[in-house]
C-alpha cells in the first residue's frame, strides 16, 4: 500500500551539519505561478517549474468557469539528491528520517512550500503535491468549510495521479489500487451518512474509518468522471456552482450530476466490484509549453541558506531555522529573506525587540516588500499581547504603527489579505471603525472564499454591533464545517455568548423603558427643577463639579427601585459568582463584611446599568465584578439554618462615587435636569486599568488551575521545562527539569502522553521523537517509580503561573 502524507505541520530535526557545500550550486527559477530554488541542475529545476504548470493549467482549464486566484506564493525547494533533501525529510515515529519520501507540500498563511527530491523519482513522486495542491485551490477559492469534504478529498485523490505525455496528452483517472482493494474488502458507508459526515467529524474518525472515507470519495468522483457516461467535467462545475450559491448539497447533487442518493448508492457498489476501469485522456490543441516565460538566476550561499531557513521555520523548526538564518546574515547582513524570517522566530520566542530590529533592516532594505511591512506589523500586535494572548487594547503610537504598516502593504500587493485580517483585528479590539473593519473582512473572503479566521472576526464584529442574527449564522456554520477543534471550540463559545447578550439586551431594553416611565411620572409630579435657570450669580468651577455630583447620585437613586416588603438593600462588590448544580452563589463584600446570596438564573435577575465605566458589565458563572460598585436588592431569608442570607432579585451597577439615600434622604431629594460629565481623571483610569487587568490575569490563572488534569491516586505532579524528546529502539523519553532535579521519564509513546497548552508561546507544535521544546514551563504529571517513571501528561502554562496541589 502506498504511504500517503499529509502536512499541515512537519516536526523533524537536522541530524546533519547545517552547511551548504561549496560545490553545490542554487538556482532561482521564476515560472508564472512558481518560486523555485534549488542546487538540482537548472534543467532538472526547470522540469519541476513546468510539471507544476502544467497540472495547475490542466485544473483551471477542466474547470472553465470557476477563476483561481492564488493570493498566497508558493515556493518549490528542488533537491539534487536523498543527501541534501534529507535534513529537511519529515521523521518516522521512531525519530529517524523517512527516506521513502521524496516530496510534500506545506501550506501556510502566508507562502506555501513545496518540497521535492530529484534522487530516485517515480510515478508517485508528485502525487501528495499535486493531492494537497489541490486542496489549496480549492480552499482557497471555495473556502474548506463551503466544499463538502468528499468532493474536496474525492477531486484531490482523482488529480493526484495526473501525468503528461508530450506536453499535450493530459491522463487522469488512473487507478489507486490501495483505495479499491479497501473498498472491495470492506462494505461502503451508505451514502446518507458518507455525504453528512463534515469536516471535523471525519478529523474525529479513527484511521481505518477515515481511510474507508477517502477511498469511497475517490471511486465516487471516479465514477461520476469515468463511469457516468464517459470522462466529462461538466457535473463537477455545475455541482460547484450549485454550492457556491448555497444550494442544500442533496438538491446539489441531484441537479448536477441526476441522481438520488438511493439510486447513486446501487451503482456505486457495482463500480468497485468490476474488475476494468477507464481512464481519461485528454489532448488540448495547444502544448502546454511554460519554458519561455521562465527567468533563472544564480543564487548566492546567503540566499540559498535564507530561503532553506524561512522552510524550516514554516515547518515549525525555529531552532534549526535559527541556525541557516544566521548564517545567511553572517555572509549577507542586509538578506531581506533572512532578516524577515529570523525576526519571525525572535517574534516566536518573545523576544521582541530584537524581532523588531531584523525587521527594520528588512524593510530599510526593500520597503517596497508588503511581506516585511506586514510581518512588522504582525510582531508590533503580538508585543502588546499578554502571556495568555490577550490584548485589551492597542496603545495608541502602536496601532498608529500598525495601521501605517498595513495599510501600506495592501497598498503593495492588495491581494494578501492577512494585511485585512489584522487591520481588522487591531480595530476590533480598540472598537474602533468596525464598519470598515467588516469591509476589510469581507474583501479578504472574495481572495480567500470561505477562510474560518475571517469569518469567526466577522460574527464576534457582528456580536459587538449587536448584529446577532448574523453573528449567530456564522458561528453555527463554523460549528458544522470546521475541521478544526480549537475553532469548533470557540465558535461554540461565541455562540453562547451572542445568547447570553441577546438576553441581556432584551433586559435592559425593559427596564429602560421601566426607567423611562419611572421619570416620566416624576416630572410629571413637578419634582424635577432646573437649577441654571435659579442662579442669581454664576457658580465657580468648583461648585459646579460638586453640584453635578450630586445630580448624577439623585438620578441614579430615583432609578433604583426601593425594596419591598421582605426585601433589603446593601451597596457592596460582587467578588466572586459561582454556579454549582443548578445555584448561582453571589459573594458580596459590604463594608467590612461579607453578604452570601443566592439565585437560581440570570434572566429573572433585574439588572440596570448607571456607570460609563461599566457599561458593557455582563453578568455570569465566573464574572469577574469585584472592582464595580452595584446597588443590591434580595429577598430576605429567615431561616437562620440555611447559609444564604437571601435570594438576590436585582443588580444595579453604579458610578464609584455612589451613594445610597437613606427613605428620609430621597424624599427631600430634588433632581436637577441639565447634567455636566465628568471626566475620570488619567490617574484613576490607570489605576482602575491595573486593578482590571490584575483580576483578569487572577481569574484567567485560576481558569486554567480547573482545566488542569486532576493527578489520579499514585501519580504526582510539578511544574517544571521539557526539554525534549528522546527515542531509542522502542522506548521513549521525556527529558524534564524541575526545580530540584532533572528526570528521564518514560513513555510508551508520544501519542500515550496527554499534552494540552494554555500560553500562545508553545505556538502549534506537532509531537515526535526528537523533539526540542522551548524553554515554555509545563504541569508535568507523572508516577514515580526509583529515580525516574513514566510520564502521564504535560501541560503549558504560562511563564507566571503557580501550581497549587
Amino acid at each position: 500500500m502506498k504511504s500517503r502524507f499529509f502536512f499541515a505541520v512537519l516536526l523533524f530535526t537536522l541530524l546533519f551539519t547545517v552547511q551548504i557545500v561549496a560545490k553545490d550550486t542554487w538556482v532561482n527559477v521564476r515560472s508564472k505561478n512558481f518560486f523555485l530554488i534549488g542546487n538540482a541542475s537548472e534543467k532538472d529545476i526547470r522540469g519541476v517549474a513546468t510539471k507544476l504548470e502544467q497540472f495547475r493549467e490542466t485544473f483551471r482549464l477542466l474547470f472553465p468557469k470557476v477563476n483561481f486566484s492564488q493570493s498566497i506564493q508558493t515556493n518549490v525547494v528542488v533537491f539534487k539528491n536523498s543527501s541534501s533533501y534529507k535534513p529537511f525529510k519529515p521523521k518516522r515515529a521512531d525519530g529517524k528520517p523517512d527516506d521513502g519520501i521524496v516530496g510534500y507540500f506545506q501550506s501556510g498563511e502566508d507562502v506555501n512550500y513545496i518540497t521535492i527530491s530529484m534522487d530516485g523519482e517515480k510515478k508517485d513522486t508528485y502525487e501528495t503535491i499535486f493531492h494537497e495542491y489541490v486542496h489549496f485551490m480549492v480552499n482557497t477559492n471555495f473556502g474548506r468549510s463551503e466544499i463538502p469534504p468528499w468532493f474536496n478529498e474525492g477531486l484531490a485523490e482523482y488529480y493526484s495521479t495526473f501525468s503528461i505525455e508530450d506536453n499535450q496528452k493530459i491522463i487522469l483517472g488512473d487507478i489507486q489500487s490501495n483505495h479499491l482493494n479497501l473498498l472491495q474488502q470492506n462494505q461502503l458507508i451508505p451514502l446518507k451518512t458518507f455525504f453528512e459526515i463534515d469536516n471535523y467529524s471525519l478529523h474525529q474518525n479513527g484511521n481505518h474509518s477515515r481511510s474507508i472515507f477517502y477511498a469511497q470519495a475517490w471511486a465516487l468522483i471516479h465514477y461520476l468522471i469515468q463511469g457516468n457516461k464517459g470522462a466529462n467535467n461538466e457535473g463537477m462545475n455545475k455541482f460547484l456552482a450549485l454550492i457556491i450559491n448555497k444550494v442544500e448539497p442533496e438538491k446539489a447533487f441531484q441537479q448536477a450530476f441526476q441522481y438520488d442518493y438511493a439510486t447513486m448508492e446501487k451503482a456505486l457498489k457495482n463500480y468497485v466490484s468490476q474488475s476494468k476501469y477507464q481512464i481519461s485522456i485528454i489532448t488540448f490543441t495547444k502544448k502546454l509549453l511554460f519554458d519561455a516565460e521562465m527567468t533563472t538566476v544564480l543564487m548566492s550561499e546567503s540566499e540559498a541558506n535564507a530561503y532553506l531557513g524561512d522552510l524550516l521555520y514554516h515547518t515549525g523548526e525555529q531552532e534549526d531555522a535559527e541556525v541557516y538564518l544566521t548564517k545567511a546574515l553572517a555572509l549577507d547582513a542586509n538578506s531581506v529573506v533572512a532578516n524577515t524570517s529570523l525576526g519571525l522566530v525572535k517574534n516566536k520566542q518573545r523576544k521582541f525587540t530584537e524581532a523588531k530590529k531584523y525587521l527594520e533592516t528588512a524593510i530599510a532594505k526593500d520597503p517596497k516588500n508588503h511581506f516585511t511591512q506586514y510581518n512588522y506589523a504582525y510582531i508590533l500586535s503580538r508585543e502588546s499581547m499578554d502571556e495568555f494572548g490577550y490584548v485589551r487594547k492597542y496603545p495608541t503610537e502602536a496601532a498608529t504603527k500598525i495601521r501605517e504598516l498595513l495599510n501600506q502593504a495592501i497598498s503593495l500587493k492588495p491581494d494578501f489579505t492577512e494585511s485585512y485580517r489584522l487591520l481588522a483585528f487591531v480595530n476590533f479590539v480598540n472598537n474602533e471603525n468596525l464598519d470598515e473593519s467588516l469591509a476589510l473582512l469581507k474583501k479578504g473572503l472574495t481572495y480567500q472564499s470561505g477562510n474560518e479566521q475571517y469569518q469567526f472576526l466577522i460574527a464576534r464584529i457582528y456580536m459587538r454591533q449587536e448584529k446577532f442574527a448574523e453573528a449567530k449564522q456564522l458561528a453555527e456554520s463554523l460549528i458544522k464545517n470546521t475541521a478544526e477543534p480549537d475553532m469548533r471550540s470557540n465558535a461554540q463559545n461565541l455562540l453562547k455568548a451572542i445568547a447570553q447578550n441577546e438576553e441581556i439586551k432584551a433586559a435592559n431594553e425593559r427596564n429602560r423603558k421601566d426607567y423611562e416611565k419611572k421619570m416620566q411620572e416624576i416630572g410629571q409630579n413637578g419634582e424635577v427643577i432646573i437649577v441654571r435657570n435659579k442662579l442669581e450669580k454664576p457658580l465657580t468651577e468648583a461648585e459646579w463639579a460638586k453640584i453635578n455630583a450630586e445630580n448624577e447620585n439623585n438620578e441614579v437613586n430615583r432609578g433604583i427601585e426601593r425594596p419591598k416588603a421582605g426585601e433589603a438593600q446593601v451597596v457592596g462588590f460582587i467578588e466572586k459568582i459561582t454556579c454549582v448544580k443548578g445555584v448561582i452563589n453571589y459573594t458580596v463584600k459590604v463594608g467590612a463584611g461579607t453578604l452570601n446570596l443566592t439565585g437560581k438564573d440570570f434572566t429573572s435577575l433585574k439588572m440596570i446599568n448607571f456607570a460609563t465605566e461599566t457599561e458593557n458589565a455582563q453578568v455570569g458563572c465566573g464574572t469577574d465584578l469585584k472592582n464595580m460598585l452595584t446597588v443590591l436588592t434580595y429577598l430576605e431569608n429567615k431561616n437562620v439554618k440555611i447559609k444564604s442570607n437571601g435570594t438576590l432579585t436585582a443588580i444595579y451597577f453604579v458610578p464609584k462615587t455612589f451613594k445610597l439615600k437613606t427613605p428620609e434622604e430621597f424624599a427631600k431629594m430634588q433632581n436637577i435636569k441639565v447634567v455636566n460629565e465628568i471626566e475620570t481623571s488619567p490617574e484613576v483610569i490607570a489605576v482602575e486599568n491595573a486593578e482590571f487587568e490584575k483580576g483578569r490575569n487572577e481569574a484567567m490563572m485560576q481558569g486554567i488551575r480547573e482545566a488542569l488534569r486532576k493527578p489520579e491516586a499514585g501519580e504526582k505532579r510539578e511544574i517544571g521545562i521539557v526539554e525534549k524528546i528522546e527515542c531509542s529502539g522502542n522506548a521513549v523519553f521525556f527529558l524534564v527539569k524541575f526545580e530540584t532535579e532533572s528526570l528521564k521519564l518514560k513513555a510508551k509513546s508520544p501519542q500515550d502522553v496527554k499534552f494540552n497548552t494554555f500560553t500562545p508561546d508553545i505556538g502549534g507544535m506537532q509531537i515526535g521523537c526528537g523533539t526540542k521544546f522551548p524553554p515554555i514551563p509545563a504541569i508535568v504529571t507523572y508516577r514515580p517509580k526509583d529515580k525516574a517513571g513514566e510520564i502521564v501528561a504535560v501541560e503549558f502554562v504560562p511563564k507566571s503561573f503557580k501550581l497549587e496541589n
